[in-house]
């Protein structure tokens, strides 16, 4: 009992002093103790397929006790970190400093346990720590593409704005489903062969969602469950512009600050962690990234010609 009261002084300490150490061995910023019996869905780490995290396990204050203060870890002390994968393809471990720290790989999606032991030296006995247990959850990166149908033809005359629908599809509960996106809008006239003769403007951030402040519950719209969502927003009215046949255009794009073109959720953000700030990887939009209304205007059909009665009168 003396120890673990210890423990949780040490741990106190730390929270109060973690922000001013950069040393390896201190737990950084952004790191939180995780806690497997805690509500859903903070019980599982969730990371995208194909990325690398960062772990540490916090040692023994009393095989460690300045660990907190300076970074040092005990002498002799190793850790054993192992991994088990119900896809059958394990996590990829790797030890690139302390210890106490391991970055592991996921290559496939599915449930995967990490353990972590502290191991004393000969000296002190040759004794297995606490068996410290990871559940983690890798999913596909996110997706996403437009399900509205395009209406080109017959449309005719000024329309009322039309609602446009995004699948957006993660294996993610949602209460941590948030994606970043951006749609933009281009109001064109066009000729009766469909080519541009003018563009009568264009809006970058129609729809913004920016990786500070992404679509996420409760957001107006955002609906659906785990793994499929649904973001549904309004074009704009659909006026014909110049008394001339006039295109709107929807399309998906990348916010900004991203590194490729696609979406970013913010499980796939956070899973670039140990490589932020520098990339924010866009995942691949889907199949249908436009969606496009054609409004036509009226034909304005000049009078009827006639021989006139007078002609010969």
């Amino acid at each position: 009992m003396r120890k673990i009261n210890f423990l949780k002084t040490v741990l106190g300490v730390a929270v109060a002093i973690m922000a001013g150490t950069s040393a390896f061995g201190q737990i950084p910023a952004n790191y939180v103790a995780y806690d497997p019996a805690a509500a859903a869905p903070n019980d599982v780490d969730y990371v995208t397929v194909g990325k690398t995290m960062g772990y540490y396990t916090l040692p023994d204050p009393v095989y460690s006790p300045t660990y907190v203060a300076t970074g040092t870890l005990g002498a002799g002390l190793t850790w054993i970190w192992t991994n088990t994968a119900d896809p059958g393809t394990p996590a990829v471990l790797a030890y690139p400093g302390a210890a106490n720290y391991a970055t592991i790989t996921y290559p496939v999606a599915g449930n995967y346990t990490i353990t972590s032991v502290e191991h004393t030296p000969a000296a002190f006995g040759g004794c297995d720590g606490s068996t410290r247990t990871l559940n983690v959850t890798a999913v596909d990166a996110p997706t996403a593409e437009f399900t509205t149908a395009d209406i080109l033809t017959g449309l005719c005359g000024n329309q009322a704005a039309q609602s446009c629908v995004l699948a957006i599809t993660e294996d993610v509960p949602v209460a941590i489903a948030g994606y970043s996106f951006v749609v933009t809008e281009s109001i064109d006239n066009i000729n009766a062969a469909g080519v541009v003769t003018a563009n009568v403007s264009t809006n970058a951030t129609f729809v913004n969602f920016p990786l500070a402040a992404k679509l996420k519950t409760p957001a107006a719209g955002f609906a659906g469950a785990q793994p499929d969502y649904t973001y549904t927003f309004n074009s704009s009215a659909l006026a014909v512009q110049n008394s001339l046949r006039t295109r709107y255009t929807y399309t998906l794009a990348s916010a900004a600050g991203v590194t490729g073109t696609g979406i970013v959720s913010a499980i796939s953000q956070k899973s670039d962690f140990l490589n932020a700030p520098a990339s924010v990887t866009g995942y691949a939009f889907g199949g249908k990234t436009t969606v496009v209304f054609i409004v036509n205007p009226a034909p304005v059909t000049g009078p009827i010609y006639y021989v006139p009665n007078t002609l010969n009168y």
